[in-house]
């Protein structure tokens, strides 16, 4: 069975996709949704009963871009650990005390001899896209190909001088300072086919988007061919990928999540009959 390991956006949760990715589970696919315990999520339980909740980053002065390369870093290891562990591979560790982590779990010990290894596929929404494309980036023969929903990659903060392409090493870009660093993958960027599904809110941002056409466009030159598909959903926004908008009747919805004109179910099937179209080239 194919493998599709999810990762969730800023402030959500290993829940936020779940109609989304139990879709994919209904079709053949195994998906594995991260809760990030890294700040990112509103809400993650922890191994010994706490919670962590939402840290917001310092702003305005004290602002620094540190910290979100930083994160999604930390992500991006969570991301990678999580494919390592749903395949078995015995020797990763990410915290020796951390019972969270331990290999064997009743359920996954089940699904795991059914895994095909050669079939991993990458996901995220917002962050979680970048994530994934960070993951992709420095482990690419790990997966088959990104499924990247509405994603973050650009970081505008022009007014204290800060404005990049997000993750730079996404990009091609190697945010690191310490030349001694000959990892390849830092230079080469994001290299495997990947599926763009982009909400108009997102496309009218014009350097959000137009991170992500270079970041296709990128693509299709490494692989040497149209490996990159893009799409946008006319009348949406960035709330259209999360289940949230089904929570309350769709005219509540349209006004409190201020969503476009678009049908939410309507922008769903797109958003999933694009996923599947692409997913069956492989």
């Amino acid at each position: 069975q194919p493998l599709v390991v999810f990762s969730h956006g800023l402030t959500g949760t290993g829940e936020e996709n779940s109609i989304f990715c139990t879709s994919l589970a209904k079709r053949g696919y195994v998906v594995a949704s991260i809760h990030h315990r890294d700040g990112s999520s509103s809400r993650v339980p922890l191994p010994d009963g706490t919670c962590r909740y939402y840290e917001h980053m310092p702003s305005g002065e004290n602002y620094n871009p540190r910290h979100r390369l930083e994160q999604v870093q930390a992500r991006a290891k969570e991301f990678l650990y999580s494919c390592s562990w749903m395949m078995g591979e015995e020797d990763i560790m990410m915290d020796e005390e951390d019972d969270l982590y331990s290999y064997h779990h009743p359920i996954v010990d089940q699904i795991r001899p059914y895994l095909n290894k050669q079939r991993v596929i990458a996901a995220g929404f917002s962050y979680g896209a970048a994530t994934a494309s960070l993951a992709c980036t420095l482990e690419p023969t790990k997966f088959q190909c990104a499924i990247l929903l509405d994603g973050w990659f650009h970081i505008d903060y022009s007014s204290r001088g800060v404005e990049f392409d997000f993750p730079p090493e996404a990009f091609g870009d190697d945010d690191d300072d310490d030349d001694d660093d000959d990892t390849d993958c830092k230079k080469d960027g994001l290299a495997i086919p990947s599926l763009f599904i982009n909400s108009a809110q997102f496309q009218g941002y014009k350097k959000l988007y137009g991170a992500t056409e270079r970041l296709a466009n990128q693509i299709n030159t490494a692989c040497r061919g149209a490996a990159a598909e893009m799409h946008v959903l006319p009348g949406t926004t960035h709330s259209n990928f999360c289940d949230v908008i089904f929570w309350l009747p769709h005219q509540l919805a349209k006004k409190v999540f201020q969503l476009g004109d678009e049908d939410a179910y309507d922008a769903y099937e797109s958003i999933l009959n694009w996923t599947i179209q692409f997913l069956e080239r492989f």
